[in-house]
């Protein structure tokens, strides 16, 4: 039987922007909606940033700062480094590569940056995985269970924004969310374009990230592809 799962907006909270989405994304909802009532949550943003669409899990705006989220539902143990182009999920004796969501979640920083025009150090970027994962990861950023998720939050207490700057900002954020109907076949296009490229160019031996040569490595996982330009270039794919 099929649950599907309807979001109120209610005032007083400020939930600002809240739709249908996947588990994942509803139980980090769920969660959220648990922070004080000065903490504005948005949840499913669309943003169009230079003719390029971002889709971001979870925005939430406050006098700390705007924090970034990002949700992965993974069972299984998950691998990965901060500047890895892929993490690996192990699942029933399989490998799944997926995209590094460090590196997923840095462009919808940056789209909020844009959007906002609000300076990056004023943005707490976080990944989170539901307690399905194992997680195995060697990151300066922040991912973590969803179980840490409200203390990583509250825990940042260095004003960056004034009350009424959190009311702006909140207001500029909801006029920019793209909501016609289209928005995520739109989304879902674009994000396929862009691996096509990206897989092109590493198939042509070309860096994504800066153009170099991608040369073979051997590593502590296996052979992979790094950029001929480290460490100035960090981009690596696994082979």
């Amino acid at each position: 039987m099929l649950i599907v799962f309807i979001f109120v907006v209610v005032a007083k909270r400020k939930t600002i922007f809240v739709s249908q989405g996947n588990y994942g994304e509803l139980r980090v909802s769920h969660i959220l909606s648990q922070l004080p009532e000065e903490y504005l949550v948005f949840n499913d943003v669309y943003l169009e940033i230079k003719g390029r669409s971002s889709q971001i899990d979870h925005v939430v705006i406050s006098k700390y700062g705007v924090f970034v989220i990002e949700t992965k539902n993974y069972s299984g143990a998950v691998y990965g480094g901060e500047n890895a182009e892929k993490w690996a999920q192990y699942l029933n004796g399989e490998r799944y590569d997926f995209r590094n969501p460090i590196k997923q979640n840095l462009s919808h920083v940056w789209a909020i940056k844009d959007t906002l025009h609000i300076a990056p150090s004023s943005i707490i970027p976080i990944v989170v995985f539901l307690n399905g994962a194992d997680l195995h990861c060697n990151t300066n950023s922040a991912v973590l269970y969803t179980g840490q998720l409200l203390s990583c939050i509250l825990n940042h207490k260095t004003v960056a924004f004034t009350a009424d700057g959190v009311e702006r900002l909140s207001q500029k954020l909801s006029e920019n969310i793209v909501t016609d109907p289209g928005r995520k076949q739109k989304h879902i296009r674009s994000v396929r374009q862009n691996i096509t490229e990206r897989e092109l160019q590493v198939a042509n031996m070309i860096c994504p990230r800066c153009k170099g040569e991608l040369v073979e490595r051997q590593g502590k996982y296996g052979r992979f592809l790094g950029c001929s330009n480290y460490p100035r270039c960090k981009f690596t794919t696994p082979l």
